[in-house]
């Protein structure tokens, strides 16, 4: 009887696991022939943007943000704020299929992926250099469709079928735009390091939707990184000649604008993708040339520590000159701050570091490069502090955010303007109890 109950078991298994696999094989084999069921069928292709571009944004805060799947809306709502956006469909008809044609040419589709023609040597050694290969990418490719389209969208604008859902929205890489990075200060595009990049992907991002992928492997993750430069590069360069063809009433002379130490060889959108998308892999390899380098964290004895928790309070908490004035954002330390507009459109907050909860990592030097760079899509400035400072002020200003979720790590003096007269390791009592 026992051995019977046992066999019934394992076909029942053997039954639910052919349903699962049989349901699975069906959902990723849409169409097309001949494919893995991890890689894209080949008759897919990368959408072109038909969603609003932000070009100003509204000087204004709130209280609340907009609700689930509210996303679209939202952004639409910017114009009648103060705020403006641009409609990619306004673009003519034959400027798009032109620009629909040069990003089809120079970036393949997501079955097969490619950055640059192969005819151009200089922009094929750049992508090389970036491990932006087509193998690479093909990868990435897979590992993207598997593992984050669900989130990120297909061409990587953060409205895949999960995006709209979650809070905060899945990043949008169609801007070339990343929140933490540790490239050091310098030119008009601001990019990433690829160890940014693979940081991000392999511990996730705290306090949000994003998962940590590092069971993946350094190899997977290399390939995803790859690939989410592709869609970046492919985003901004869409994002840009759109942006200023409806800006600069579809005059394609004012593209070049944009390339100032370029002379073209002729005034198309062909030659401005090609001149653009060089610049683009140049400050990528420029970004992964050198990282921001922390001065030299000072030995401190424990008086010494404690009074640097007392200088970084200071430096947080004053609007004197010599001081950084971070609570004109965090205001009472990010525990009462306003929703404020990112770059992307999007409402954020200024995190709350009162909770512990670090979106761009938790270790000192993360905190030390937030500082030090800044976050410039959601408005966060870098400080602006002489070399022979920044081992005292940056190192004071880290200690102190490290100690101020935890009350009993805080001065006295320090605690009490931040919790009130509690006792150490407590910070609020009820008032029965006082």
């Amino acid at each position: 009887m026992a051995k019977c109950l046992i066999n019934t078991f394992e076909n029942i298994h053997k039954l639910f696991l052919f349903a699962v696999i049989t349901s699975t094989v069906g959902i990723l084999s849409v169409s097309g022939c001949g494919n893995s069921i991890d890689s894209y069928p080949d008759d897919v292709i990368y959408p072109f943007r038909s969603d609003l571009i932000v070009d100003e944004l509204p000087k204004l805060t709130h209280d609340r943000l907009p609700g689930p799947g509210q996303l679209d809306k939202a952004i639409a709502r910017i114009k009648e704020l103060g705020g403006k956006t641009m409609n990619p469909r306004d673009l003519p008809e034959n400027l798009r299929v032109e620009l629909d044609t040069e990003l089809q040419q120079n970036f393949g589709t997501p079955h097969k992926p490619t950055v640059g023609l192969s005819t151009n040597s200089e922009i094929n050694a750049l992508a090389k250099s970036l491990k932006l290969d087509e193998e690479t990418l093909a990868a990435g490719s897979k590992l993207y469709r598997r593992n984050c389209l669900h989130c990120h969208g297909l061409a990587g604008d953060g409205r895949g079928p999960t995006g709209p859902w979650v809070n905060p929205h899945p990043r949008d890489f169609r801007q070339g735009k990343f929140k933490f990075i540790s490239s050091n200060p310098g030119g008009n595009k601001i990019k990433p390091r690829r160890d940014d990049i693979i940081r991000s992907l392999k511990n996730g991002v705290e306090g949000t939707s994003m998962p940590a992928f590092g069971l993946l492997g350094d190899l997977a993750i290399e390939q995803l990184t790859s690939y989410v430069i592709h869609l970046s590069l492919r985003g901004e360069v869409e994002f840009e000649t759109t942006r200023t063809l409806l800006k600069k009433k579809n005059n394609v002379s004012e593209l070049f604008e944009l390339l100032p130490d370029e002379e073209p060889a002729k005034e198309t959108i062909s030659e401005f993708v090609k001149l653009y998308l060089k610049d683009l892999l140049k400050s990528y390899q420029k970004a992964d040339s050198k990282a921001i380098e922390p001065a030299v964290y000072p030995n401190f004895t424990d008086a010494e520590l404690v009074e640097s928790v007392r200088r970084g309070f200071h430096l947080f908490s004053s609007s004197a000159s010599d001081a950084f004035g971070c609570v004109s954002c965090h205001q009472d330390f990010g525990r009462q701050q306003l929703y404020q507009y990112d770059e992307w459109g999007t409402l954020v907050r200024p995190s709350n570091l009162t909770l512990s909860v670090y979106r761009g990592g938790r270790r000192p030097i993360d905190l030390y490069w937030r500082i030090k760079r800044g976050i410039p899509p959601s408005k966060m400035p870098a400080v602006t502090i002489p070399a022979n400072e920044e081992s005292q002020k940056i190192w004071d200003l880290v200690n102190f955010i490290e100690a101020l979720p935890f009350p009993g790590l805080l001065p006295d003096d320090v605690r009490g303007k931040v919790y009130g007269e509690a006792p150490r390791g407590v910070a609020s009592l009820p008032e029965s109890k006082k």
